[in-house]
């Protein structure tokens, strides 16, 4: 596509309709082109090409580029602008509807979170291509174009889907590390997700999710198995392998370890020695 387009959508059936869509387009944008501050009545979304520029919303400015879309709010004062050396260029389409809502929450998307992140090159582009294309047709209806944007909002959730698990993989990731490099010393599962930058009970989820186990209990298995290790290869007391597991007093070395292998520490040396 290389000249800019807009085409309006009349649908006689948007009175109460769960999803109205109102216009969509293409623009390629000149240098500094900008629009606002102003308001909309209706939800507007931008998904962009390539180039880059800026969007303000509230007190907040976003320096977005390609594969990132932005998120106009109905009633929201914004204001955007294409950079000044390498001008953004975008789709962009309005709807509403009294779903609108709900269906951009499964995207991420809200009015304190307006920014859309592309990094699995899902197929956006494609079923945004498609909806202009309905509309270049002279065949099109207005639920094969609502049925083109439910298609746009499924890609968008889909695509948010893989984000967060890839979000969430980076977070264990991180959490590992951390308690790889200071199991020996007291942390807590508190200290954990201050070093990740999320809330404990995130943190907690993602532990169930991936591991089926509490992060608390995480870090007394791998404490634990660190303690067997130095049982089975080492000549250290039990008094030392506890410490040095991260464990802060013998009892309760004692208790987690017969708890989980049904033995004590004593004991399991002996077996592995025999």
């Amino acid at each position: 596509m290389i000249n800019d387009i807009e085409y309006l959508f009349h649908n006689p059936l948007y009175v109460s309709s769960s999803l109205t869509l109102y216009h969509c387009g293409f623009e390629n944008c000149n240098p500094k082109h900008d629009f606002g501050p102003a308001i909309r009545p209706h939800y507007l979304f931008h998904y962009i090409l390539s180039g880059k520029g800026k969007f303000y919303a509230g007190d907040k400015c976003y320096s977005l580029k390609e594969k990132q879309g932005f998120l106009i709010c109905p009633g929201d004062s914004t204001y955007y602008i294409a950079d000044e050396n390498e001008p953004w260029n975008y789709f962009w389409f309005g709807f509403n509807g009294y779903e609108a809502e709900a269906i951009l929450k499964k995207c991420n998307l809200s009015i304190e979170n307006p920014i859309f992140n592309n990094k699995t090159d899902k197929g956006l582009e494609n079923t945004l291509v498609n909806l202009i294309k309905l509309f270049e047709s002279s065949t099109y209806n207005e639920f094969e174009a609502i049925g083109q944007l439910y298609m746009i909002f499924s890609t968008m959730y889909t695509i948010n889907i893989l984000e967060s698990k890839e979000q969430e993989k980076t977070y264990i990731d991180k959490a590992i590390e951390f308690i790889l490099n200071n199991y020996t010393y007291n942390i807590k599962v508190s200290d954990i997700a201050k070093y990740i930058g999320i809330d404990r009970t995130y943190l907690y989820k993602i532990f169930i999710k991936f591991y089926n186990l509490s992060p608390q209990q995480y870090l007394i298995n791998f404490r634990l198995h660190i303690a067997c290790n130095l049982l089975e290869n080492s000549n250290l007391s039990i008094t030392e392998i506890s410490y040095s597991s991260g464990f802060k007093d013998i009892p309760s070395f004692y208790k987690h370890f017969k708890k989980t292998y049904k033995i004590t520490p004593a004991k399991h040396r002996c077996n592995f020695k025999q």
